[in-house]
C-alpha cells in the first residue's frame, strides 16, 4: 500500500484538510495584531485581516473544520489500522503536534468564555498554542519542500 493509497474522501478530503489547517494557521496568526503593524492588511482585498473578530471567527471555523476531519480521519483509522493516509499527520510528532493545539486550544476557548485560569497558566497556555503551531507549520512546510521519491524503473 503506498503512502497515497488510502484517502476516503478523495482528493476533496486532502483539500479540506489543507484549507482548514492553512487558515487555521493564517487565522491564528491574526489573533495577534500582526497584519496591520506589518501592512498585510494594506493589501487590496486584505483589509479584513486587521479586523480580529473576523480573524477570530475564521479561526473558530478552521479550528471545527480540522477537528471534524481528524475526527473523521480517527474513525475510519479503526476500521483500517495501519493504513497509510495521504492527508493529516503520519508520524506520531504530528499527532503530538495536533494534540498540543487541541488541548491548549480548548482551554483558551474556555478562557474565552469566562471560565477563571490563573495567569501563569494563561502565559503557559498562549505559548504551548503558539509554539505548536509553529512546529506544525514548519513541519508542513518541510514534508511539502522534501524531495520526492522517485518511481523504480525495472
Amino acid at each position: 500500500m503506498s503512502a497515497m493509497s488510502y484517502s476516503p474522501g478523495g482528493r476533496v478530503a486532502r483539500w479540506f484538510y489543507s484549507v482548514a489547517a492553512g487558515f487555521a494557521l493564517f487565522s491564528g496568526f491574526g489573533q495577534m495584531p500582526i497584519f496591520k503593524r506589518y501592512y498585510l492588511a494594506d493589501i487590496p482585498g486584505l483589509a479584513w485581516t486587521a479586523d480580529y473578530y473576523a480573524t477570530s471567527d475564521l479561526h473558530y471555523l478552521a479550528a471545527a473544520l480540522l477537528l471534524g476531519m481528524l475526527a473523521w480521519r480517527l474513525a475510519l483509522d479503526t476500521r483500517a489500522p495501519g493504513a497509510a493516509w495521504s492527508w493529516g499527520p503520519r508520524s506520531w510528532w504530528g499527532w503530538t503536534l495536533l494534540g498540543l493545539l487541541v488541548v491548549s486550544g480548548a482551554a483558551k476557548v474556555l478562557r474565552n468564555l469566562g471560565i477563571f485560569l490563573p495567569p501563569p497558566l494563561i502565559m503557559v497556555l498562549d505559548f504551548t498554542h503558539l509554539g505548536s503551531a509553529m512546529a506544525f507549520m514548519f513541519t508542513g512546510l518541510a514534508v511539502l519542500l522534501r524531495p520526492k521519491p522517485r518511481p523504480q524503473t525495472a
